[in-house]
């Protein structure tokens, strides 16, 4: 087992090279997420909040506003049907702006969130091309555009968007997944290492008495163990929204075991002549959903391809009372209703671990996750730390390599870990050939 522990501290030791930075990353982004809406309610109360009134505008109008202040609004036939094959336009020089030019290419309505509080602004969320999204806010009592923010100013918008690997697109979302597969493999392997063998609960606490570089390792390895259920529960949580293992691996499953969501998912982007000859039906279409006791806000996205319906859930309420509804953007009638109760088990658990990520149990949540990201942190500094204070003086400190063979039940994980994730499982072969070939021109093991 001695060769065992070896090896493995090995793999922990080339894991953290590539784990580090994503933690950092995914740390910090993920916290200015969790306290976004918080900011831009006391960044930005003239945007965010109006006098509630007995009767807001139809929905119709609001979302009518908005278009016309980014130069889209209400166009012409022909116009409509330009449009639709492409949109953009440069945000106005000022808020509520009717520019007399049409919208130019790459624009987009990203989503429409429509509060069922009387106190809060409509939010039309717009994104040019594979930008940031950028709002503009509608007074929902007089139709007012009370103005509009930048990509960068919008914090909901930015800060998900780098967590997800904006700017990269889709190569961010698989290098966030390596990162993901390799925390996974660093949190199995540091769980090894720490094990108490004979120490029992007192290994759970951190040793004052063995000088401070055994106080040092403690204090990663121990907060590590007391977060390893919550660390693994995010990682495998966050599987589901990279763009290579949720829309390939995790929807292949489904198909496959029958546990594909009837709701279906639209991801938004329909261009501004496409929204607005959907705006009527939108109100009807909130109108049926509202009467069918669907609270909070609305968040209501239109699918950039020919016949997609809309696609509404509401946001701001206990995850016990998700409703996903989808309408028909010609009548505006509801065509699909559906409660947590009538999905699979696994889309389900997806959406569970959405609402962990985000936050949507409430306040504690929000302090929870802070905590989580927090010690993170915490393991990154002290892990760094306690390399840095045991390696050789002038050297990387790598651990040396063993070349035992490997456990089968150790290689049975290993290869299980490396088919349930591809990426990670491409990386590992990837690094395995480069050692084979570095051994065999005979670099030194020890940098």
């Amino acid at each position: 087992m001695k060769n065992l522990y070896g090896r493995l501290w090995r793999w922990h030791f080339f894991a953290a090279l590539i784990v580090v930075p994503f933690v950092l990353w995914q740390s910090v982004t993920g916290t200015l997420y969790l306290w976004s809406e918080w900011w831009m309610d006391r960044a930005h109360p003239q945007l965010r909040f109006v006098e509630p009134t007995s009767a807001p505008l139809p929905v119709n109008e609001q979302i009518q506003a908005a278009l016309r202040s980014v130069g889209g609004g209400s166009l012409s036939r022909s116009e409509r049907g330009a449009d639709d094959h492409g949109v953009a336009s440069p945000p106005p020089g000022h808020a509520g702006h009717h520019g007399a030019a049409g919208p130019s290419p790459g624009l987009a309505v990203q989503r429409v969130l429509l509060p069922d509080d009387p106190t809060r602004s409509t939010t039309v969320l717009f994104q040019r091309g594979s930008g940031l999204p950028f709002p503009v806010f509608v007074n929902p009592n007089t139709g007012t555009v009370l103005g509009q923010l930048s990509g960068t100013a919008w914090l909901p918008g930015i800060s998900r968007a780098l967590h997800g690997g904006w700017p990269l697109g889709d190569p961010g979302s698989w290098f966030l997944e390596l990162g993901d597969g390799w925390a996974i493999l660093m949190l199995a392997t540091g769980l090894y290492l720490w094990w108490p063998r004979g120490r029992g609960l007192a290994a759970l606490w951190p040793r004052t008495g063995g000088g401070p570089r055994v106080l040092l390792r403690d204090l990663h390895s121990c907060v590590a163990v007391w977060f390893s259920v919550v660390f693994l529960f995010f990682l495998i949580s966050a599987l589901p929204w990279t763009a290579f293992w949720g829309n390939t691996v995790l929807r292949t499953i489904e198909s496959n075991t029958g546990q594909s969501s009837p709701a279906g998912f639209s991801p938004g982007g329909a261009s501004i002549g496409q929204f607005s000859n959907a705006s009527l039906p939108i109100e009807q279409a909130v109108a049926a959903a509202r009467r069918t006791g669907v609270h909070g806000t609305l968040d209501i996205r239109l699918a950039p391809w020919p016949g997609a319906p809309l696609f509404m859930t509401n946001t701001g309420v206990s995850p016990s009372q998700d409703r996903t509804l989808l309408a028909d953007t010609e009548a505006g009638s509801i065509s699909g209703d559906y409660t947590n109760q009538q999905i699979p088990v696994i889309p389900r658990l997806v959406a569970l671990g959405v609402h962990v990520h985000q936050a949507d149990f409430g306040p504690i949540n929000v302090w929870l996750n802070t905590a989580f990201a927090a010690s993170l942190v915490w393991l990154t500094v002290t892990g760094v730390l306690s390399w840095w204070t045991r390696r050789p003086a002038g050297k990387v400190g790598a651990p040396p390599r063993v070349t035992s063979d490997i456990p089968v039940a150790v290689r049975a994980i290993v290869i299980a870990a490396c088919v349930l994730m591809p990426l990670f499982g491409a990386s590992v072969l990837l690094i395995a050939l480069a050692e084979t070939i570095s051994r065999s021109i005979q670099i030194p093991a020890e940098l």
